[in-house]
């Protein structure tokens, strides 16, 4: 059976086209008239989700992706094939214009030869014929590839001469940053010393109800919780006129609603308020002097137009506000919620305080002991070196310890670890939602076994290619939208 443009060049034209747009309609409402704002710019470059553009192109990518590994598309994994495909627009766009600078042209040469396989016979081989017939049926198609393959080869330029590629000359790779023979005897050296410990867990998650309970009562009026209705307009002239309207009983509030509110801060057509404690309320006041305002108001009263983060807006009282009861289990969650999302240093405190006690404690007595008396948890940590971002090619910590997630790249942890002593205990070190007290029980410094070449020059493209990414996204060139658009225009009315 004959293969063409028809059956293996075309696809990836085919499937370009057939997945652009495919997720527009699933979070818009079908709006694909409406242009989105652009998800950020790099170096003055927009990147939009549009026809044709590399973004959407790469969401396409991820999402085919995703599809042929059977995973499920749900809104949490669109959110990751955005962001996948924004961090690779960026890269690409980066590229991209570092080629253009160097003054660099893909050679037609280089394109033709590329483009050979997509018009192959039966037997594998170039077919002339095949490629005419294909320019004379559909000439864009075949235009279309021609521009796909440049695109490339301009920005697999930029990706062999800095990260390396297949290329070589002899045993030599010709392009990519080279490792000296000092680099691999410092990485293998990484490996010579290694160190076991107890480590004591403290979970933050696990913040005892009983201080919920004494900071809700100490901070009560912030979990009062109110019974509002309101009214949110773009500018103060239009409040002014609603405001107006209905002191002069012209209109009803729930009329106002319905003609004149955006619905910010309200989701019914009544407009009832969407968070009614005190601390919800305060935050998306401009003016937090205000709140004193509102909160005095008798049942039935309306308010003056007050300015909050999206325009003005109107309150009603519909009923007596309802002070919080710290005995009520809803309550109290309500409390803890708050800490977590706005004084989660309160929790790291307290825990912080209750290692440096533990310390203390296992200092006059054993480890075990110390452990039992603060409902700890103890994990023993088996022998490891230092090792930033778990490189590969010499042992790395397991992470998949209890309170280990993420200590690989911690900087605190990995400084605490290379300087204690046998029988030193560390200071607490905060990771993710942990605190951990480390005591090294035992080091072991042998000879490194030595890296294959191979394996070592794959990791180090590897980590020259993620830290180039990495550093691509911190770039103060780069305006990242990319939540904030989502979440406003795609997820919103999903």
């Amino acid at each position: 059976m004959k293969r063409s443009v028809y059956t293996i060049g075309s696809l990836i034209i085919l499937f370009i086209a057939a997945f652009i747009f495919v997720l527009v309609p699933i979070f818009a409402g079908g709006k694909l008239q409406q242009s989105l704002p652009p998800f950020g710019k790099y170096d003055g470059t927009e990147i939009r989700y549009e026809q044709n553009s590399d973004f959407s192109n790469y969401v396409a990518r991820y999402a085919d992706y995703y599809k042929n590994q059977g995973i499920e598309i749900n809104n949490s994994n669109y959110y990751y094939i955005f962001n996948y495909a924004f961090n690779t627009t960026v890269s690409q766009l980066a590229f991209k214009k570092a080629v253009k600078k160097s003054g660099y042209e893909v050679p037609k040469t280089a394109i033709n030869r590329a483009m050979m396989p997509y018009f192959a016979d039966e037997t594998g081989k170039y077919s002339s014929k095949l490629y005419k017939i294909a320019l004379k049926d559909n000439p864009s198609r075949v235009e279309s590839l021609r521009n796909e393959i440049k695109e490339t080869l301009t920005t697999s330029r930029y990706q062999e001469d800095s990260f390396g590629g297949q290329t070589a000359l002899g045993k030599d790779t010709l392009y990519g940053l080279k490792s000296s023979d000092a680099e691999t005897a410092f990485i293998e050296k990484m490996g010579e010393n290694q160190k076991s410990f107890n480590m004591a867990v403290f979970n933050m998650n696990e913040y005892p109800e009983s201080e919920k309970i004494a900071y809700g009562k100490a901070n009560s009026e912030k979990f009062v919780k109110y019974d509002f209705s309101v009214i949110t307009v773009d500018d103060k002239a239009k409040a002014d006129t609603v405001a107006k309207r209905i002191a002069n009983n012209e209109i009803t509030f729930v009329d106002a609603v319905a003609q004149y509110s955006n619905k910010s801060y309200s989701s019914t057509d009544s407009g009832k308020i969407n968070n009614k404690y005190h601390f919800q309320i305060e935050k998306f006041l401009s003016n937090k002097e205000d709140m004193a305002k509102i909160t005095a108001l008798a049942v039935d009263a309306v308010s003056e137009p007050v300015k909050t983060s999206v325009g003005y807006t109107i309150f009603r009282v519909d009923s007596e506000a309802v002070q919080p009861d710290f005995k009520d289990t809803a309550t109290i969650n309500t409390v803890y919620n708050y800490l977590t999302s706005n004084e989660f240093s309160i929790i790291e405190e307290y825990y912080t305080k209750r290692a440096n006690d533990f310390v203390e404690v296992a200092k006059s007595k054993k480890f075990d002991a110390a452990v039992t008396q603060f409902n700890a948890k103890k994990v023993e940590i088996p022998a490891f070196p230092v090792n930033y971002g778990d490189l590969s090619v010499i042992s790395k910590l397991n992470t998949s310890l209890d309170g280990l997630s993420g200590a690989s790249t911690n900087e605190t942890f990995l400084k605490a670890v290379s300087k204690l002593k046998a029988g030193d205990f560390s200071a607490p070190i905060v990771n993710g939602r942990n605190i951990l007290v480390l005591q090294l029980t035992k080091e072991n410094v042998k000879p490194a076994d030595p890296i294959p070449a191979e394996a070592l020059k794959d990791e180090l493209s590897n980590y020259d290619a993620s830290s180039a990414q990495a550093a691509l996204l911190a770039s103060p060139k780069l305006e990242n939208n990319l939540s904030e658009v989502f979440f406003k225009y795609m997820m919103n009315n999903n």
